[in-house]
């Protein structure tokens, strides 16, 4: 980080130098800006790190040689999602919005993103990312669920979703373990769709 402040210093510096006063309002001030954004995002994906250890059961979990979820463990993820998904609301879908919106506009100037708006836009995910962990982490602990046991069932869940487009288990997969993953989690592929699209924040 150190690093990257110190380098928008030198762009300053070398924008006073050269520009003068018109300098500031179209280099100093958007560089000092993302700065501050650059500022913001560490502080929150700190913390996000630093939630992880408030996960209680930190007991080393056992991944089962055949591969194949129980009833229990598919219970407890599912209760996760949920309380993960309600956490973020519409917010993952307003800042979807948000940065297709920018990318129209970028591509209707012909230009790319700048410093300042990209950092922003990884400002507002770091936010998302924290609240999700949040809600998350409450969640473990109330089904007393190790992040361990909670990654490897969310592995397992999503590579079966495939087999949910239909009624049946597709005959080349009868027998596997993701077959009998998916029946478990059959009558919830909605609720695993959704959870794909906080999985891109890592939940």
């Amino acid at each position: 980080m150190k690093k990257a402040l110190t380098g928008c210093l030198v762009v300053v510096l070398l924008a006073i130098v050269v520009g003068g006063g018109a300098a500031y309002w179209f280099i100093v001030r958007p560089a000092w800006d993302a700065g501050s954004a650059f500022i913001d995002q560490a502080k929150q994906w700190q913390q996000v790190a630093e939630l992880d250890k408030q996960v209680r059961n930190t007991e080393t979990f056992a991944v089962p040689q055949d591969g194949r979820l129980d009833k229990a463990q598919v219970k407890r993820f599912l209760v996760v999602q949920q309380d993960i998904i309600a956490a973020l609301g519409n917010d993952w879908q307003t800042l979807d919005q948000r940065f297709k919106q920018m990318d129209a506009e970028r591509k209707a100037s012909g230009r790319e993103a700048n410093l300042q708006e990209v950092l922003q836009a990884y400002n507002d995910i770091a936010g998302l990312v924290l609240t999700a962990k949040k809600a998350q982490v409450e969640a473990l602990n109330r089904n007393g669920m190790s992040l361990g046991e909670y990654r490897w069932t969310r592995q397992q869940a999503f590579a079966a979703l495939p087999l949910l487009a239909n009624d049946k288990v597709p005959d080349q997969f009868a027998g596997s373990s993701m077959a009998a993953n998916a029946e478990l989690l059959r009558g919830h592929k909605d609720e695993l769709a959704k959870g794909l699209a906080t999985s891109v924040l890592g939940f």
